[in-house]
């Protein structure tokens, strides 16, 4: 059963990172209102992503007209004005530290140790380094080897789990052109 559940795990979608995360333990996986409320924050916490990685990948056009140049002209302040209150917030909160992570929209690989298989909890994971909220996430270890722990995510309202799939996909995408990227230059 273990095996198999690494196996889909290492089928599915997926990118790599350097992110903060934290396990949370709980004595069991969230439900209800409850459950309700935490896919309605993971939602907009992946959409405010999104929009957030969606200007910082356009590329502006040839010849831009006055208006997309004012835009790109307020985009860089409200982009300035995150950065400041992101690393504002980030002098007044703690985060968990940096770790190394596979993220797929079926569950998340880092490395750590220690903790039970079949253990229930939330998967805190730090997606912006401007925003303060963290994706949590509820799920279950269902791995846990010498320096790698794998979770599996609980089911969650299908608009959540878009939103994951879609934040997955574009990221993974991203991935892909980077490791591309030298091959064209080098051609």
């Amino acid at each position: 059963m273990q095996q198999a559940a690494k196996t889909e795990a290492a089928d599915a979608l997926s990118y790599r990172d350097r992110l903060p995360l934290e396990w949370v333990p709980l004595p069991a996986l969230p439900e209800g209102l409850e459950a309700e409320r935490l896919a309605d924050s993971n939602a907009r916490l992946l959409q405010t992503v999104e929009l957030l990685g969606d200007h910082a990948h356009t590329q502006p056009s040839d010849d831009p007209t006055a208006t997309e140049i004012e835009l790109q002209r307020i985009h860089q302040k409200l982009n300035l004005l995150l950065e400041l209150v992101g690393g504002f917030m980030r002098l007044q909160t703690q985060r968990p530290p940096a770790v190394p992570l596979r993220l797929s929209w079926r569950g998340v690989t880092w490395e750590g140790h220690g903790l039970p298989l079949g253990s229930t909890g939330l998967v805190e994971i730090h997606l912006s380094s401007v925003l303060p909220m963290a994706l949590r996430w509820p799920a279950t270890i269902v791995a846990s080897e010498p320096g790698q722990v794998r979770a599996e995510f609980a089911s969650v309202s299908e608009f959540c789990q878009a939103a994951l799939e879609r934040h997955v996909f574009q990221r993974h995408r991203r991935e892909v052109a980077e490791k591309r990227q030298p091959d064209k230059q080098a051609g």
